[in-house]
Formats: C-alpha cells, sequence, structure tokens
C-alpha cells in the first residue's frame, strides 16, 4: 500500500509550446532520428505513415506512442516496417507504421532539483453605503507561479525551451509566447517516472517571468526558471489529448554523463578569454573568481479586454535589466575610481561559456552599477570583492547541443 510521500523518483516535468498544435507527418517518408538528448548512440531510420497538417522543421523532438524522439533530416525512402529500439536505457517500445506521432511533444528536462507550483486566489471586497458588511465579495484571476531549478548537465537548458525558438534576442524570446508545464505523479511504489501516473497536474498558457543562472565554486551550477499564469488543472480537467507521459523507464537509466556532458562545477567553468568567455576588465586574470551570477526579471502587463475575463495578452513591460554578479579574491583591492567630477565607467562586454555547451552573452553595452571591498576582520577570512554589473534588454543564451 503506498504511503503518499512524493519522492524525488516520482514525480515528472514535462514542457510543451502552448502554440503549437501536435500533428502527424508526411505518409510514406522517413525520418532519421536519434532519442532526445543523444541517449541512444546509434541513429536509426524510424518509419511513419498518417497525414501532415502542418509546417515541419528541418530539426525537431516528436513523441511516437511513449517514446521521444529527436529527429535530424528528413528522407523520401518508402515502404515502412516496424522499428524496435532499446539501446542505452531505454524500453524496448515496438513501433508499428500506424502509431500516433506527434510534432513537438512535451519536452522533459533533465537535471530537475526542485519544482513548486503556488497559487494564488484573489478576492475584491465591494461595499454599499449604507451597509457595513460587503455587498459582495467577487473573485477576479487566480494567478499560478511555476518555479523550477535544474543543474547545467550539458542538456538542453529550460530557457530554450521555455521561449520562442524563432528568435535569439531577448525581446524576440519573451515577447509572445507560452508554454504548458505538467507535473506527473507517480507510485511511490517506483523508483523511476515511468507508466501511468496516479495524478497529473497542468498549467497551461504559462509566462517565462523570470531566468537566472549560477556559477558558485562550492556546489554545482544552477539554472533557474519562473513561470506565470492563469490557469492550473487536476484530474478530470486535465486535457486528454495531449497528456504527457511516463519518461524515465528505470531508475539508473538516465546517467547525466550519457544524456549530456555530465553536471557542471567549478572546474567545468571557462574563465578569463577561455572559450570564448569575455569579463569587464575590472576583474583581472590575477583575480581567483569565486562566484558570477546572472539574472533578468521578465515583467509582465495584463492587457485585458471587454467581454472576457482573463487578459488576452501579457506584454513583456520593457525595457528589461539584465544583472550579473562577480564575486571574487583579490589582494589589490577592487580598483575602482569614482570620482565625483568626472563620468567613471565604461561599457563592457561580458560573456561566460562553460562546458557542456552554454554561453550566455550579455552583450557590450554592460555598466558598473555596484563594487563592494571588504568585510575585514580578526577571524582570517579572505577579503572579497563583488562587482555588479547591468544592461537594458540584452541578454543571449546558446546551447551548441540544440
Amino acid at each position: 500500500m503506498a504511503n503518499n510521500r512524493v519522492t524525488y523518483a516520482t514525480a515528472q516535468v514535462s514542457i510543451k509550446d502552448n502554440k503549437v498544435a501536435e500533428t502527424s507527418v508526411i505518409s510514406n517518408d522517413y525520418v532519421v532520428g536519434i532519442l532526445s538528448s543523444g541517449i541512444s548512440d546509434a541513429d536509426v531510420e524510424v518509419g511513419l505513415t498518417a497525414v501532415l497538417d502542418g509546417v515541419w522543421p528541418d530539426e525537431c523532438d516528436i513523441m511516437i506512442d511513449n517514446e521521444q524522439i529527436h529527429y535530424e533530416s528528413w528522407s523520401t525512402t518508402s515502404g515502412c516496417g516496424t522499428l524496435t529500439r532499446g539501446a542505452n536505457g531505454t524500453t524496448a517500445i515496438s513501433h508499428l507504421v500506424a502509431a500516433e506521432v506527434k510534432l513537438k511533444a512535451w519536452e522533459v528536462p533533465y537535471g530537475m532539483q526542485n519544482t513548486s507550483i503556488s497559487t494564488a486566489f484573489n478576492t475584491e471586497d465591494v461595499f454599499q453605503i449604507g451597509q457595513l458588511d460587503t455587498y459582495e465579495n467577487l473573485e477576479t484571476l487566480p494567478e499560478i507561479e511555476v518555479s523550477m531549478e535544474r543543474v547545467l548537465d550539458g542538456t538542453k537548458p529550460l530557457w530554450l525551451m521555455c521561449t520562442d525558438s524563432r528568435y535569439s534576442s531577448l525581446k524576440g524570446r519573451t515577447a509572445d509566447f507560452k508554454v504548458d508545464i505538467a507535473v506527473n505523479v507517480y507510485p511511490d511504489s517506483q523508483d523511476s517516472a515511468t507508466g501511468t501516473a496516479d495524478s497529473v497536474v497542468f498549467c497551461s498558457g504559462m509566462y517565462i517571468s523570470s531566468i537566472s543562472y549560477n556559477f558558485t565554486t562550492d556546489g554545482n551550477f544552477t539554472e533557474s526558471v519562473t513561470m506565470i499564469g492563469n490557469d492550473k488543472a487536476w484530474g478530470t480537467l486535465v486535457p486528454t489529448t495531449p497528456k504527457p507521459s511516463g519518461h524515465f523507464p528505470t531508475a539508473a537509466s538516465f546517467n547525466a554523463a550519457v544524456v549530456g556532458e555530465g553536471v557542471q562545477r567549478s572546474e567545468n567553468f571557462n574563465p578569463h578569454g577561455t572559450g570564448g568567455t569575455l569579463l569587464p576588465a575590472e576583474i583581472s586574470t590575477d583575480d581567483h573568481i569565486q562566484s558570477v551570477s546572472v539574472s533578468a526579471d521578465i515583467g509582465r502587463e495584463d492587457i485585458y479586454e471587454l467581454g472576457t475575463k482573463a487578459p488576452y495578452y501579457r506584454a513583456v513591460s520593457f525595457p528589461i535589466e539584465v544583472t550579473c554578479s562577480f564575486e571574487v579574491i583579490t589582494s589589490k583591492g577592487d580598483g575602482v575610481n569614482a570620482l565625483s567630477a568626472q563620468d567613471n565607467l565604461t561599457a563592457r562586454q561580458i560573456t561566460i561559456t562553460s562546458d557542456g555547451g552554454l554561453t550566455i552573452n550579455l552583450g557590450a553595452n554592460n555598466k558598473l552599477t555596484s563594487v563592494s571591498y571588504g568585510d575585514f576582520s580578526t577571524g582570517g577570512d579572505s577579503t572579497t570583492c563583488t562587482f555588479e554589473y547591468s544592461n537594458s534588454n540584452s541578454l543571449l543564451i546558446e546551447h551548441t547541443a540544440e
């Protein structure tokens, strides 16, 4: 009998583009594909027949039955047969020619550390003259917030799952893009998230609200994302199609060094000028970097129209401030002059790279907003400098595996 305790192994997070409807592939075509995130070593030909209704990109994720596959190119060979796969931790699923195929199916992020869903119900008391008690207590929109954090491990970042892949700029990726987020809860007697879920929570039409990356010397590198929306459903209110499904066939199937480059830590950070990294001139090659953090709060304005309760659009409130902070140990002090009789700042290029293919480009117009030096004490602790920079609207996040 289950003890109703949800563990890290019995929940699965899934993300899907809210706008793209699932379609099926062209009749009598093959897809040359590999499992998502390179879990399978060998390329395979996936034979599919169905009706096409939509535009298929050159490279995409598809879902066949309960197996997510990433295809890289088309070929036009006909005469499909049955495909059986099962290498390197995957389930041995046999796919018939007529198996249901979906474009851009639910993506399952790897390296997830925590996920939380919070719901706030808003009410408004309406009064009338002549009566102390409430005239009516009106319910306004519920506010849903989903927070997710994962380790950087060489697999696809949350940012690329939750923003518009047609663009590279911060404005283009965030302006008008929504995703659906689902969390499946499986029996706690299982050691992996597979099979039929006990329950599913489905958050629809979620906009990205914030993003942050943290690189430290004393832990794993992490990526954190917050999504906001107004719709959340459990049980019978969850859409039957599409529905996310169990992704991890066995507890030992997915290893960070197999699906990606492995969990990233201090030794995986590319320092001064290495691998494309460009740090501001205030941080010298003699300084010892202790931590780096990058963050952006993507505020939004609800826009309404008569006849509906929910906003028809949540516009990004530009400009977006993008901040970057460096903590370093130095023997020279912060080296920053602050003189009232002159301008003190120079715009800096900041680009951060790490092993595993991640590049964070903050552009060339970052200026120092604050610097602190000190915490001198009798305890003999290392003296640190913290440099904080900011820019407006410049944030380009790329991943070479995508």
